[in-house]
């Protein structure tokens, strides 16, 4: 049996789920204050991806992580999220590095096209919510 931060998973996804708010009612940004919203919003979404990742990673005592990528691939490897949604992500934590380091470089394109695939941070909350509730159905997550 395993012990699982239930808590800070669920802070995480509501997170999450606030930043994709933010997304989806700013859509392709067109003001600087816009430009913002979108690359903190893309930026701490993948924060919470990271987060909730790590927290399930350690609390099923799962493979150490190298980075963000590798959270995702270990996330896959463990099936809590399908293959399809993995390589979204790991997009999406490319974005996130050059939002960091390169901030005032991003391109208003670059958000555009990372916009169209905004719906795979719901789709991180909905598989990693399957995940958890089939594990907790068969007894392997103490709470």
């Amino acid at each position: 049996m395993y012990e699982l931060n239930l808590d800070r998973i669920d802070s995480q996804a509501n997170y999450l789920s606030t930043c994709l708010e933010v997304l989806k009612e700013v859509g392709i940004p067109t003001t600087n204050v816009e430009r913002f919203a979108v690359m903190r919003s893309y930026h701490i979404g993948v924060e919470c991806v990271i987060d909730i990742g790590n927290t399930i990673i350690d609390g099923f005592i799962m493979r150490d992580p190298g980075g963000y990528s590798d959270i995702i691939d270990i996330l896959e490897d463990e099936q809590v999220i399908p293959t399809i949604l993995a390589n979204k992500l790991k997009n999406f934590v490319k974005l996130r590095e050059q939002l960091v380091r390169y901030y005032d470089q991003i391109e208003v394109s670059k958000l555009e096209d990372s916009l169209k695939e905004m719906a795979a941070f719901q789709e991180f909350i909905d598989h990693v919510e399957a995940f958890i509730r089939k594990e907790k159905a068969s007894g392997n997550v103490y709470v």
